[in-house]
């Protein structure tokens, strides 16, 4: 299992948050596709600042998934800005 952290700006917050709302449709739902699980955050003073806690497990599924049109499609509808976006990969010294 890898834990990743992922930063990245939005063009709205609350437009984002919407698309992470649980239920059909929803962005937790499309990971869950490929066993991913998510959990969201944003920061209290900017909602456009956003981030996700993602247990991935399994990293090859979790790449491919990343680079598919469905999920470039879905980072576009949410207004994720793609040029901010940072991770971080949780690892053992």
């Amino acid at each position: 299992m890898t834990t990743m952290i992922v930063f990245h700006e939005t063009e709205n917050g609350e437009h984002w948050a919407k698309a992470w709302q649980k239920g059909e449709g929803s962005r937790h739902e499309m990971f869950d596709e490929i066993g991913v699980k998510c959990r969201t955050f944003r920061d209290p003073n900017n909602h456009n600042s956003t981030g996700v806690l993602v247990e991935i497990p399994d990293m090859a599924a979790f790449e491919n998934f990343m680079a598919s049109a469905e999920v470039k499609k879905a980072m576009a509808e949410d207004g994720l800005k793609i040029e901010s976006m940072r991770t971080l990969v949780e690892f053992y010294p």
